[in-house]
């Protein structure tokens, strides 16, 4: 049975954080329920704030694996019909982990190349490694079109203008620094061919991303977001969690 390429979950630690304070807090919630009496306001509300505990927890773990294993590759398909594929381009995806981005891009291509570059944190992605992109590659039979190299998104090793397509998925943000993002984005800006196509999803700084891709010259801007899913992610999360993608061109 041929096996489908495995893209890893993002942000394992905080995944295993989720689930790990889930059990702990349904754990005590069960002893609770067996050993604390039945009756009084604070027996009460001690049971009432571990279930808000291990609902809240268990579920944001759940939506981690369920965003990592089906929202992302449907969202990347989606995002890269986008574009109209001639199939000789030169594509980079930008922080490209076990090749999410990557591969969907190289499936596009004929004559062309899909580069995928990254530092390969395993806190950014489980079993992130150029190894785990390439087996990706293989499994989705499009390992003649793929090259992976080690290099870091702020400071890019292509020259100006020779990229056609620039990708990037849910990287940008684990740049801590305002700075550090906005020399990521000016890389990305600066690979890219005039009248070249950009995709970039996150997870934050969604406003920032735009408005300084707009002054490096990305034009026909959009900014795709679901706005019920954006609202109830954004006060389950406190506005750490807001996935979303910008797409345009680099103006002529």
């Amino acid at each position: 049975m041929a096996k489908n390429p495995n893209y890893g979950i993002d942000a394992p630690g905080l995944c295993r954080f989720f689930f790990i304070g889930g059990l702990t807090a349904l754990t005590l919630l069960c002893l609770a329920l067996m050993w604390l009496p039945q009756s009084g306001f604070w027996f009460l509300a001690i049971k009432i704030i571990l279930a808000i505990f291990a609902i809240y927890l268990l579920g944001m773990g759940c939506l981690m694996i369920y965003d990592s294993k089906i929202t992302k590759i449907a969202t990347r398909d989606q995002l890269l019909s986008t574009i109209h594929w001639l199939g000789d381009e030169q594509v980079l995806d930008v922080g490209c982990g076990r090749g999410l981005m990557m591969v969907g891009a190289a499936q596009r291509l004929t004559t062309g190349k899909s580069i995928g570059v990254d530092i390969w944190q395993a806190e950014d992605q489980s079993a992130n490694s150029p190894a785990g992109a390439m087996e990706n590659a293989r499994l989705a039979k499009v390992e003649d079109r793929i090259i992976v190299q080690t290099a870091d998104m702020r400071k890019l090793p292509f020259a100006d203008q020779s990229i056609d397509v620039v990708l990037s998925a849910w990287a940008v943000h684990n740049l801590k620094q305002n700075t550090d993002r906005e020399c990521a984005l000016n890389e990305m800006m600066r690979v890219l061919k005039k009248g070249g196509f950009l995709i970039l999803s996150d997870i934050e700084h969604r406003e920032a991303y735009a408005k300084h891709l707009k002054s490096l010259g990305l034009v026909d801007v959009k900014i795709i977001f679901s706005p019920i899913r954006d609202t109830i992610l954004n006060i389950v999360s406190f506005g750490s969690y807001r996935p979303f993608a910008i797409t345009g061109r680099k103006a002529h």
